[in-house]
């Protein structure tokens, strides 16, 4: 990030084109209509017999139907948009390659960069003041929170970046580095950081993500591709610091105590989070193992499923408990000691490449452990994740009581796990973490992290599904629990989806491209599958690969 004062980053993603443009306009817009803005009604369909398996935890599963809507109806309905109960910008790193999957060398990019900015720079401010066919209109309600045109600004870090002027609920205005490069990398390549304005609404945060892929696309040269994974899967080897995220930034706190208790609600859930992010399988054109398909499940047990996490130690956390980020409750001067101390950093310019940082220059907590989504509606459904955490956090301190402890030695191991398993991971337990311990903050918690005395959480797929019971209630109350942008998050765990049995998550998805292709006796290598994906699943943020109905049991529906 850069330095400025009043530097906010979040990360996005891209939507546009001119079939989803059309469709924008036949929703009524241009024809002075309005979506209607009545409740769209969730229907139940038929029961899944989910009782033969016992990855499936929950009771009476039930086909769930979303009513479907374009993305041009739910743009234009800004009256019905859903709020967030803090703001969210989001932080996304987007592979830049050319046919083979090479990196352009870095003294190339330095000329060509500047160039590609200058055209984001142009097209972004005829899609704010003129408008353009390959882009959906700008809601009035996102016009009227950019108060100054698109413009160029050097930056010591990222080079030539084009920057957006926005307000802030409270009225400030702070300036986003919304398009440039990656200013952590080394010069010897370059990672393109695409950044959202910190937004108050899901559909207008879904609308800077997707616009801003966008025009990724629009302004690369022909020779070159933007991918969404985090790692290239056509990369020979790992080379530090080269690999893709999302990163978070989580802001407007009612207080410190509730910025650092959110932080370390989200701590507890680092592995779960993992476990439904990993999105980085393949390196150097093949898995780590052999992709193994049981009973439609892509099982694929020795396959990696975040080579990013796995290999990038420097710019994150690590997996040792004795010096593994720590729970606290006060943002004082003494605390943030602690917290370096424990991390053995010197400083908070050290300190901040953590899984989770509640630290930020901009009195935000920033989320960095999810590896870069094929899809934006993928990342928005995390979104609502972090938020719901982040709510609970706020309603338990209503009452009363601090965010459970889950311990870091529970945490850092099925961190651990969940970087080489993802989903089907074993759920491991430190031995000094008691229910009772639990209990004594929040026995809801207890029950849903470490699962009933009779029935203990085996695999992050159930831990992962009784964080969801445990956040019902928040996302339901949000207005989250049916939206089209939770949706795979949840079919990840409670199915069903099309072509394969959960648990499934953007990682399995790259595994089974590679299978099918090796089946079918083609070259596996899903370089061209990942840049056709990276774009057809930008242009819809509502698009993603993860196909098919919804199923919930009983427990996240009532």
């Amino acid at each position: 990030m850069g330095k400025d004062k009043k530097k906010k980053k979040k990360k996005g993603k891209s939507k546009g084109g001119s079939d989803t443009f059309s469709t924008f306009m036949d929703s009524g817009k241009v024809k002075g209509k309005k979506v209607s803005g009545a409740s769209y009604g969730v229907s139940i369909g038929n029961p899944v017999d989910r009782s033969a398996d016992k990855l499936f935890l929950g009771t009476d599963y039930r086909e769930v139907y979303i009513p479907e809507r374009t993305w041009g109806e739910i743009l234009w309905d800004v009256e019905h948009w859903t709020r967030l109960p803090f703001t969210h910008g989001i932080e996304m790193e987007l592979i830049i390659a050319d046919d083979q999957g090479n990196y352009p060398p870095g003294d190339e990019m330095v000329y060509r960069m500047r160039e590609i900015v200058k055209d984001a720079i142009r097209i972004m401010d005829q899609i704010l003041y003129e408008g353009r066919d390959d882009f959906y209109p700008v809601p009035d309600y996102i016009r009227s929170k950019v108060t100054a045109r698109p413009y160029g600004r050097e930056d010591l870090e990222k080079g030539y970046a084009m920057d957006i002027r926005y307000r802030l609920p409270d009225g400030v205005e702070v300036d986003i580095d919304t398009f440039a490069r990656d200013g952590n990398v080394t010069a010897v390549t370059y990672i393109l950081e695409l950044v959202t304005p910190p937004c108050e609404y899901v559909e207008e945060l879904a609308y800077w993500a997707s616009t801003l892929f966008l025009l990724a696309k629009s302004t690369l040269p022909t020779d070159l591709h933007i991918i969404a994974s985090a790692i290239n899967p056509a990369a020979k080897e790992y080379m530090r610091g080269l690999s893709q995220a999302d990163h978070s930034h989580i802001g407007f706190f009612q207080s410190d105590v509730e910025k650092v208790q959110a932080y370390c609600m989200i701590r507890n859930f680092i592995p779960h989070i993992i476990a439904l992010t990993c999105n980085s399988p393949i390196i150097n054109n093949k898995p780590t193992d052999v992709v193994k398909v049981v009973n439609n499940r892509i099982t694929a047990p020795q396959c990696v499923r975040s080579l990013r996490l796995k290999s990038n130690t420097t710019m994150l956390s690590n997996n040792d408990p004795r010096h593994f980020i720590p729970y606290i409750t006060s943002a004082d001067q003494e605390t943030i000691n602690y917290f370096l101390g424990v991390i053995q950093k010197a400083s908070l310019e050290d300190g901040r490449f953590q899984d989770v940082f509640p630290f930020t220059d901009w009195n935000t907590i920033e989320v960095r452990i999810s590896d870069a989504q094929i899809s934006i509606c993928r990342r928005i459904g995390i979104v609502l994740l972090l938020q719901a955490m982040c709510y609970k956090t706020r309603k338990l301190l209503q009452k009363g009581r601090w965010v459970p402890d889950a311990g870091s030695e529970t945490i850092a191991s099925n961190r651990k796990g969940t970087i080489e398993r993802g989903l089907i991971s074993l759920f491991r337990l430190a031995p000094s973490l008691t229910r009772e311990h639990l209990a004594q903050y929040d026995p809801e918690f207890a029950e849903q992290y470490l699962g009933p005395q009779n029935q203990p959480i085996r695999y992050m797929m159930q831990a992962v599904q009784r964080m969801f019971f445990y956040l019902k209630d928040e996302l339901r109350e949000l207005g989250f629990l049916y939206s089209p942008f939770l949706k795979p998050i949840l079919q990840s765990v409670f199915g069903s989806v099309s072509y394969a049995e959960p648990p499934i998550t953007e990682a399995e998805y790259q595994l089974s491209l590679y299978k099918y292709k090796l089946d079918n006796g083609e070259n596996p290598n899903i370089l061209w599958d990942l840049i056709y994906f990276t774009i057809q699943y930008c242009q819809d943020p509502l698009n993603n690969p993860l196909t098919g109905v919804l199923t919930l049991p009983r427990e996240m529906r009532e």
